[in-house]
């Protein structure tokens, strides 16, 4: 995931399927809630890969080459 977008995808993703999931979690009955909880717990999954495609963004330049670690 070395572009901008799928990290940009990856972090609408998640924050739709947690609001989606706590939506569900509040105003639906019987099932639907455990439906919701899943959801939201694939918005949390889908939050962490948006954070690791970030940090492996960050360690690379856009020139597409890899910058020297700060020390």
């Amino acid at each position: 995931m070395a572009s901008p977008k799928a990290q940009l995808y990856l972090d609408i993703t998640a924050k739709g399927l947690c609001i989606v999931g706590a939506a569900l979690m509040i105003f639906a009955r019987d099932a639907w809630f455990y439906v919701g909880v899943a959801t939201v717990v694939a918005g949390v999954l889908f939050m962490g890969a948006s954070l690791v495609a970030s940090r492996h963004l960050r360690q690379r330049g856009w020139d597409g080459r890899n910058r020297r670690p700060l020390s």
